[in-house]
């Protein structure tokens, strides 16, 4: 399927826009034509556990932000469309699912409901049927990459064996340092976690997921680069 119009539209934005301008977005016409009710995210407050940040506007806005230069270091390339977009829709259904932000979750199902979007909007933009697989797989499993640490290895097995691991890690490490927590800190990241696993997986004859291509990093050069990635992404705020 070729991108639509509005397709076009959409991804020469997110290419290019700024914070500022993707806020003002989130509440213009245009957008919400495309993405139904995502200027609901303006005012929708997540509780401040883990989210000093703002509102889920502001922090879908960090998250766009932050995410190419994630990409940039850890993947040493700029993200694709279908990662700018997960990035922007990752959290789209936050407002429908709201409970009372000091509950655990706050927001249960709202993965569920973003991906169960995704076929409509690939209509919309114009996504062929691989790009509809890896938004889907990314905004509706990004959750469960913030757990990686205490899933079942056969469930990390299966996240990490996927061919699309490596844009879920993209998002997972932007939205936790968009994640502001009590006393400045950030929620720790599981990339190089996931890369490992990612790695055994590929090597592993159990895998359900086609062989991926081996463009993950060294640990080493990960482990090197976050220290910049660190005082790169606390300054994110600074341009929104």
């Amino acid at each position: 399927m070729q991108r639509t119009r509005d397709g076009k539209r959409l991804e020469g934005f997110l290419a290019t826009c700024r914070g500022a301008t993707l806020r003002r977005a989130l509440t213009e016409e245009w957008l919400n034509t495309l993405l139904p009710g995502i200027r609901l995210l303006v005012g929708c407050e997540q509780g401040d556990d883990i989210h000093l940040e703002g509102d889920v506007a502001t922090h879908t806005v960090m998250v766009c932000m932050a995410a190419p230069i994630f990409a940039r270091r850890y993947l040493d390339r700029e993200l694709d469309f279908v990662e700018r977009l997960a990035m922007l829709i990752h959290d789209w259904k936050k407002p429908v699912c709201r409970r009372n932000p000091r509950s655990k979750p706050p927001f249960p199902g709202h993965e569920t409901l973003a991906a169960a979007e995704i076929p409509a909007l690939a209509q919309r933009i114009g996504l062929n049927l691989a790009e509809v697989e890896q938004l889907h797989f990314v905004v509706a499993n990004h959750g469960l990459a913030h757990e990686l640490p205490y899933l079942p290895s056969a469930k990390r097995r299966w996240l990490a064996g996927s061919p699309h691991w490596a844009s879920l890690g993209v998002l997972q490490a932007a939205d936790a340092y968009s994640c502001w927590c009590p006393g400045g800190g950030h929620l720790p990241i599981h990339w190089e976690l996931l890369e490992q696993e990612a790695l055994a997986t590929s090597n592993s004859a159990d895998s359900t997921w086609p062989v991926m291509h081996a463009f993950a990093i060294a640990p080493q050069v990960a482990t090197a680069s976050r220290a910049i990635l660190s005082s790169e992404v606390q300054n994110v705020g600074v341009r929104l």
